[in-house]
């Protein structure tokens, strides 16, 4: 046969057995069985689906939109996310990569506030978590005056003058050089003194341990002389803030120094020589606007020496009794602006977190409720905080919002005082708790997308 001849019948062939494929009952005919035209037809196209490792990748990316999407939901819905400028996400990335650094480069928070923080209360349960997760210990500043923290206790060999740049007047000093701190303990030409610390019986070691003592100080009219175990170092006058190092063995848990002169004694730092550093600052009676009264010069010289890579400002209760109008309102929001640009001039490398006051509850028409300005002064201070580059944490919507604080005074144990102000021990621990939690989901997002992006 020729090859036209061949190739003819087999065509025909494969028509003839396509027709009885075709037409063939599917359960057969006499015993005979063919196979159905469309499993003939779709054994012989070629298979277009994903492969293995195509549906592996498939997999993976819905797994990652998945937990991405958990991520977004917490920071659009739960009460306890931070309001972030233009909802920039990546907003505590420069932070999160000091913190991984701290080991090796150690750095300082500065927490200041009113007196719902007053005896370390929230800033060691920052501190505690902050140190645990990436190293560090030691209360961070204490005050150079005869008083201690709850961690570790304070005393001072002689009775010194004390100036302040916040509540009554009569504890101005009647200069701007109140120092990082904004309180100051005053040394004469005619004055010793010695300054020593020691644990507190039962609390926690982390925070009550140290390997670093600094002395901070300013206003130097004679030769400052500082002495800790027989190390003696000599500081003459001339900077505007002067920083007294000594290295202790590690994990002390005692320490003193004698100090001799005419200065301003800003406080003293016990610390580790690495990790995580923090310092609880309360002001008494303070609506926080008195940064911008205070020295320049000293601010941008602790915040760059002690590399302070987060500021927290914690006010708003002080002012609440006293907003009764829209316009004061306004008026104090303005205020909290102008502080928050002036620490982003002096410190920036520092992210800022305002944190907005809890809920207050007073007496309106002889029931015990929130005060009824609250909403909007919150409302005001998140707006004043994000609109100027500041992150912003809502205590009033974390407890509840609107008449939570009169549950948080009947809660057992009591979270809050019988003032239905200030938080209880407890109360304050579950702050610093919450605040350090969320911060940490941000911390496991910005990891999450180191990872996967």
């Amino acid at each position: 046969m020729k090859r036209y001849q061949i190739s003819l019948f087999m065509f025909s062939v494969i028509a003839v057995l396509a027709v009885l494929c075709a037409i063939f009952p599917e359960e057969g005919w006499l015993g005979l069985r063919f196979p159905q035209l469309s499993s003939v037809l779709s054994a012989a196209e070629p298979d277009t689906g994903p492969s293995p490792e195509e549906l592996l990748e498939q997999r993976k990316k819905s797994i990652l939109a998945a937990e991405k999407d958990q991520y977004q939901t917490f920071f659009r819905e739960d009460p306890s996310r931070f309001y972030l400028p233009d909802g920039d996400i990546r907003f505590f990335d420069p932070l999160f990569q000091a913190l991984e650094r701290a080991e090796t480069t150690p750095l300082r928070i500065v927490h200041y506030g009113d007196s719902q923080i007053e005896e370390d209360r929230i800033t060691g349960t920052i501190r505690e978590a902050l140190q645990q997760r990436f190293g560090g210990s030691g209360p961070g500043m204490m005050p150079a005056r005869r008083r201690g923290t709850p961690r570790v206790g304070g005393s001072s060999s002689a009775s010194l003058s004390r100036f302040y740049n916040f509540g009554d007047a009569e504890h101005r000093a009647g200069i701007r050089k109140y120092g990082p701190f904004a309180d100051f303990t005053r040394l004469d030409t005619i004055s010793v003194a010695t300054f020593s610390f020691y644990p507190v019986k039962g609390k926690d070691k982390g925070q009550s341990t140290f390997d670093r003592l600094t002395l901070v100080a300013g206003n130097l009219r004679s030769k400052l002389t500082v002495t800790n175990q027989g190390e003696k170092q000599v500081i003459e006058p001339g900077e505007s803030i002067s920083f007294v190092r000594f290295n202790l063995p590690d994990s002390s848990t005692r320490a003193s120094v004698t100090v001799s002169g005419y200065a301003d004694l800003y406080g003293i730092l016990l610390d580790s020589k690495t990790g995580v550093r923090m310092d609880n600052v309360p002001m008494r009676g303070c609506s926080g606007t008195i940064f911008t009264t205070m020295d320049e010069e000293q601010l941008r010289t602790y915040y760059r020496q002690e590399n302070v890579r987060l500021i927290l400002l914690q006010y708003g209760g002080n002012s609440m009794p006293y907003l009764k109008t829209d316009k004061g309102i306004s008026t104090y929001a303005e205020s909290i602006r102008k502080q928050i640009r002036f620490l982003q001039a002096l410190a920036p490398n520092a992210k800022i977190i305002f944190m907005g006051p809890s809920d207050m509850a007073t007496v309106v028409n002889g029931k015990r409720q929130t005060y009824p300005k609250l909403p909007g002064v919150v409302d005001s201070l998140r707006l004043a905080a994000t609109e100027s580059g500041a992150a912003y944490w809502d205590i009033y919507g974390v407890m509840g919002g609107e008449n939570s604080m009169v549950k948080w005074v009947q809660a057992r144990p009591a979270l809050a005082g019988s003032d239905y102000v200030h938080f209880t021990l407890a109360g304050a621990q579950k702050v610093g708790e919450l605040f350090s939690e969320s911060l940490m989901v941000y911390y496991e997002y910005y990891s999450w997308r180191k990872k996967n992006e």
